[in-house]
């Protein structure tokens, strides 16, 4: 019996593994906004009310000790994104070409897994758990246009546009309870990502001058492409503490330091043909949590978090401009706040409902719309619902929808010989809906 649950326990660990490889598109800047099908119906709220263990296992470490039994979980998020780019530039038309255009992404449904496992020693204040989770992406899929000035061929505008960021967080956690109140955890967080973006405009680009004469205003930058994906791993870790009130008040805090990555290193070749490396330092945000939760009436669960994700301080989100040899320093995105609420309500012991709303800043100023082509990390509301339902004694079907509001950013377009072009446009639209599917096992 012990070895047919490690078994079953390890096939679950090789399908997260295996649907890892499929890429996402996140909600708040580029970090998903919830973790599993129960966590996601309550829209991300979990600092201070550990209902399931991906959720407790990714906003606090130390909530794992008040999750009050053991459990096993499993859910799949189907994550749709709607995407869309316009561009104008009023110059094009005194060479007969079109001045303005919109594209759509061509962006499928993603699968982004969780999986998730905890369980408290009898008889003894530790609680051990392992967490590893889909927990951030970005992608678009932008085919050159004709009508489009930003997509049109190098000359007049960049070309098709690709991009493609997924990331995996594996998570060993450690938790104690202190007296009959206090908890606190830790976990070393274990990162696995993959990055391809053509053009890869982070290098240096060739200066192509048609009529061989400098300064006469003709010339053109052609970016080399990065679309070989290439592979990183990061380290960080995770610390976190939360109180569980007598009178049904319960607080939580914790703290997820930067993920710090490897390169990113692709092979490449310039206009000629020749060979050249690619070199790109992107690591993940620091995150800071706050939770409070209310669980003194009878079958509620009433849960605020309101987190920090640390953009501006992270390498590669950096200020968004083009440097002395015209690569792009980075995404130019702002640190910003994020607050959930989320209501959960228990029918009886085998029906759940929760639904939850959230609101981010936008890390991405109006101004850097074309630095942020590849990444329209730009959605600031959100509202999930979800479901539990007991199949059989301790086996729990969780199904939750999320749907992330439209939103949009405009601004001038950039150049990198002539910076911000007057009366020129870059608009970039956004809007996500999921659908996820998990099942967990009470023990």
């Amino acid at each position: 019996m012990l070895n047919k649950k490690i078994t079953n326990w390890g096939a679950c660990v090789l399908l997260v593994f295996v649907f890892a490889s499929a890429p996402s598109v996140a909600q708040t800047g580029h970090v998903l906004n919830g973790i599993g099908a129960v966590n996601q119906g309550m829209a991300g709220t979990g600092v201070a009310a550990p209902l399931d263990a991906s959720g407790a296992l990714n906003w606090n470490p130390g909530s794992i000790s008040r999750l009050g039994r053991n459990e096993i979980q499993f859910s799949m998020e189907m994550m749709k994104p709607d995407i869309e780019m316009s561009s104008s530039n009023p110059m094009l038309g005194g060479f007969g070409l079109p001045t303005e255009g919109t594209s759509e992404s061509k962006e499928a449904i993603f699968a982004i897994p969780s999986f998730a496992m905890v369980y408290g020693i009898e008889d003894s204040e530790w609680t051990f758990g392992m967490g590893a989770f889909g927990i951030g992406g970005f992608g678009v899929d932008y085919a050159a246009s004709d009508s489009n000035p930003l997509l049109m061929p190098a000359g007049l505008g960049f070309g098709a546009i690709y991009s493609q960021f997924q990331m995996l967080q594996v998570a060993p956690t450690f938790s104690r309870t202190l007296g009959d109140n206090w908890s606190v955890g830790f976990a070393p967080t274990i990162n696995q990502a993959q990055l391809a973006v053509d053009p890869g405009c982070f290098g240096a680009p060739d200066v192509i001058d048609p009529d061989g004469n400098p300064g006469t205003g003709d010339e053109y930058a052609v970016y080399p492409s990065a679309s070989h994906a290439d592979s990183a791993w990061g380290y960080g870790a995770q610390f976190g503490a939360m109180y569980k009130g007598d009178d049904g008040w319960n607080f939580g805090v914790s703290y997820k330091t930067e993920q710090t990555f490897d390169n990113f290193e692709y092979n490449s070749v310039d206009t000629n043909g020749a060979y050249q490396e690619l070199t790109l330092d992107m690591d993940f945000p620091a995150i800071a949590s706050l939770g409070a939760s209310y669980t003194g009436l009878d079958k509620w669960t009433f849960a605020f978090d309101a987190k920090y994700i640390d953009y501006s301080a992270t390498d590669g989100f950096g200020e968004a401009s083009f440097e002395e040899d015209f690569s792009v320093g980075g995404f130019g995105w702002d640190s910003i706040m994020v607050y959930s609420l989320g209501v959960n309500y228990d029918l009886d012991d085998c029906v759940a409902l929760r639904a939850g709303y959230a609101y981010n800043d936008n890390p991405i100023p109006d101004a850097n719309a074309t630095f942020n082509v590849p990444a329209p990390a730009i959605i600031q509301q959100h509202m999930s619902a979800g479901i539990s339902y007991c199949v059989q004694e301790n086996w729990f079907l969780d199904l939750a929808y999320h749907h992330g509001f439209e939103n949009e950013i405009e601004g001038e377009m950039g150049h990198p010989f002539m910076g911000s072009v007057p009366g020129t446009s870059v608009n970039n639209k956004m809007s996500t809906d999921s659908l996820v599917i998990g099942f967990r096992v009470n023990f």
